[in-house]
């Protein structure tokens, strides 16, 4: 598998974004009356905006939980990323650093959160209580009106993070509500990318393969 220097690389972003779009446009162009319709239901589409679309568990080791995710649950592949940072909206780095693993079964998307370093931040006191149910997510086309609306709820902000090449998500603590937090990532056409080549992959999974791989 090939494996960015980290998930802000523009190298490993840009091109799994290209990648992704392009099969999308392609599944949708040449298509014929009769296969329009199912040609554009599979394609990433903002219907997905304000639901919630993801749940994520944290855990104390990606490999051994990969594997437990993808032998006796029957989920994945998965894609890995290594180091994900995240820069505050002055474009300093936010201070964690996090390894990722996302994989869809169905139309559920599970993302697995490993910490790499100790430091306190959102992911380490679930980290260490041995991992376990962290946030569940949605794709807001509006992330500052997301943040101001769960705020008036009483869920405050917790994290405001940026990543390339152009991705604004949130964390706000709803953790008296729902147990977890709450993310929500802003909708675009990279974000949308992202979900049809994983999900693609998914569906296309020979069922052994733990990981998939970054488009080179």
């Amino acid at each position: 598998m090939t494996k960015p220097e980290s998930v802000v690389s523009r190298r490993s972003f840009g091109t799994l974004s290209s990648i992704a779009a392009a099969t999308t446009i392609a599944g949708l162009s040449g298509c014929s009356e009769a296969n329009e319709e199912t040609a554009v239901k599979d394609a990433p589409k903002d219907h997905l905006i304000g639901t919630i679309y993801q749940t994520c568990f944290v855990v104390t080791d990606m490999e051994a939980s990969i594997k437990e995710w993808t032998e006796k649950l029957k989920i994945g592949p998965f894609l890995i990323f290594e180091s994900f940072v995240m820069n505050d909206k002055d474009g300093a780095p936010l201070p964690f650093d996090i390894k990722i693993g996302l994989a869809y079964s169905g139309d559920s998307f599970i993302e697995l959160i490993q910490p790499n370093d100790d430091r306190p931040s959102i992911y380490s006191e679930v980290a260490n209580n041995g991992g376990g149910f962290h946030h569940i997510a949605k794709l807001t086309s509006d992330l500052d009106a997301s943040i101001a609306e769960s705020e008036a709820a009483g869920h405050p902000l917790a994290v405001l993070g940026h990543f390339e090449p152009n991705n604004r998500l949130a964390y706000v603590d709803a953790r008296s509500t729902y147990g977890g937090y709450m993310e929500y990532v802003e909708y675009n056409e990279f974000i949308g990318g992202l979900l049809h080549y994983m999900r693609d992959a998914a569906e296309n999974w020979d069922g052994v393969t733990p990981t998939m791989p970054f488009p080179e």
